[in-house]
């Protein structure tokens, strides 16, 4: 599976359930808010496989709906 995952900023609470969580994937920008680590391809990166996987169960689990993970490839 792929999935296409970004932040919206402007959602995010600084709680830091994602990167705490999936620290391969999100980073603390600097104000407690999330983004897509840059290193992966920043907001938009497409990651595969667990990694993936994990991310979907964490925008499930975001409690102000700022993560964003689309699945682009079953």
């Amino acid at each position: 599976m792929k999935v296409k995952v970004s932040v919206d900023q402007d959602l995010c609470t600084a709680c830091a359930l994602c990167y705490d969580e999936l620290p391969e994937v999100y980073e603390d920008a600097g104000d407690g808010i999330a983004k897509v680590k840059d290193d992966i391809g920043g907001d938009g990166a497409i990651i595969e496989g667990e990694l993936a996987e994990r991310a979907l169960e964490i925008t499930e689990e975001c409690p102000s709906g700022a993560l964003i993970t689309e699945v682009v490839e079953e």
